[in-house]
């Protein structure tokens, strides 16, 4: 007994020294990388390109399918994803049977460090990948230690059937000298399946009761209506509802809401469950007297909420350049559309505090005071006048217009901190 005693007091007395150590060998003064991910209009036409070449959708379910991915494409998606989600900075490197994923994560201020440098190294199998080692600062972990570690962490992140859901469709991967290969089985239920992975059942019932609100407020003899007309009940009704709840999570559901609706892309596409809720009736909503504009700002918004800024600007961006190549032309009216949404998106998630804030200004908020001025910018404007007046997006008169946009937001009260 005296024996177990001890050991047990030895135990308890060496516990603190192998936290401390733990923390010493894990948690480092410098970053492994610093080099931060920046999305630009060429690499969403990539990614769109790619999707359009590989869309799943075309297949019958349960058809065999492989895509190839290039080492470039996925860095820089894991690195904007460890940007907007983690804060932190990611890369990827792919070998012959091997994948290194490398990220530092920037902690908060503490005494023993400010970084997280972590490398996780996946060999390739028959199936899925393994875990093969997880290196945490000078800590070096092999994957029978690191593989329960991994899934811990990621339950906290995503369910584990959800999880599950996807990794059932995969089939093999194929690590290639910077190459990645995936071979898959689709399934068409797969979508309503990981639902779940975004939407929680109080994400349910947000979207629920912002539709009931928006299906009420489309009951009117107008075929056309103001986007204050629908954002001011709306944001009274989120600031109501965040008296008790989460004013981030009722701003993001809002959002969503209102932008599947002035888009008239019905809320069952990614819940189900809404087949039974209050459908609104179908109304132009405009902007500045034009509906282009109201789509402009709250697909940016709704990006904003819910995937982070560099992304929303990126996309707007790309759609102008887009539309300047045989579309409608270059249009900085939507470029200023899409900025001042990304900045109403951003700020109605930026902190419980500001999101209450953006709900209070918002549910009173004439269309003066959420969108600047823009009849005056120049829009339609073909690639090639374009690049003439203003030099293409690295011109200085194009830089100039877009200080001017962006002073034409800052000064509107929604955008004031």
């Amino acid at each position: 007994m005296k024996w177990i005693a001890k050991s047990l007091l030895l135990t308890v007395l060496l516990l603190p020294v192998l936290f401390g150590l733990t923390l010493w060998l894990a948690i480092d003064d410098t970053p492994k990388l610093q080099t931060r991910a920046d999305l630009t209009p060429e690499q969403i036409a990539r990614g769109k390109l790619i999707f359009r070449q590989n869309d799943p959708r075309r297949l019958k379910s349960g058809a065999i399918a492989r895509v190839a991915l290039d080492q470039q494409e996925l860095d820089l998606a894991i690195n904007y994803l460890a940007n907007q989600y983690a804060n932190g900075v990611a890369g990827l490197r792919i070998d012959k049977g091997r994948a290194h994923i490398d990220a530092t994560l920037r902690l908060p201020r503490n005494p023993v460090g400010q970084y997280l440098n972590l490398t996780l190294e996946l060999k390739q199998s028959s199936t899925l990948p393994d875990v093969n080692q997880l290196a945490v600062g000078k800590l070096r972990l092999p994957g029978v230690l690191a593989k329960p570690l991994l899934s811990l962490a990621l339950n906290t992140l995503q369910p584990a059937a959800d999880r599950q859901a996807f990794a059932n469709i995969v089939k093999h991967v194929l690590f290639q000298p910077q190459r990645l290969t995936v071979t898959y089985r689709w399934q068409a239920d797969l979508p309503g399946k990981l639902r779940g992975a975004l939407l929680t059942p109080n994400d349910l019932q947000r979207l629920e009761a912002y539709q009931q609100r928006l299906a009420e407020l489309s009951q009117t003899d107008n075929k056309s209506v103001s986007l204050t007309d629908l954002s001011k009940p709306l944001f009274k009704l989120a600031l109501q509802r965040s008296a008790s709840g989460e004013p981030i999570a009722e701003n993001r559901a809002l959002i969503l809401t209102l932008t599947l609706y002035v888009n008239q892309q019905r809320l069952i596409k990614i819940v189900p469950e809404s087949r039974l809720w209050p459908r609104p009736i179908w109304r132009q909503v405009t902007l500045n007297g034009r509906d282009d504009l109201t789509k402009h700002y709250l697909v940016s918004a709704m990006l904003a909420a819910y995937s982070g800024t560099p992304l929303a600007d990126a996309v707007g961006l790309f759609k102008e350049i887009e539309d300047s190549r045989g579309g409608s032309g270059f249009s900085f009216n939507d470029i200023a559309a899409d900025r001042a949404g990304t900045r109403m998106g951003e700020q109605a998630v930026a902190s419980p505090a500001l999101a209450r804030k953006i709900q209070s200004i918002l549910a009173s908020a004439d269309e003066n005071q959420m969108m600047p001025a823009t009849a005056d910018l120049p829009e339609s404007l073909s690639e090639a006048e374009f690049i003439r007046r203003f030099g293409g997006t690295e011109g200085k008169v194009y830089q100039q217009m877009m200080q001017d946009i962006e002073s034409r937001i800052t000064t509107l009260p929604v955008y004031r901190n």
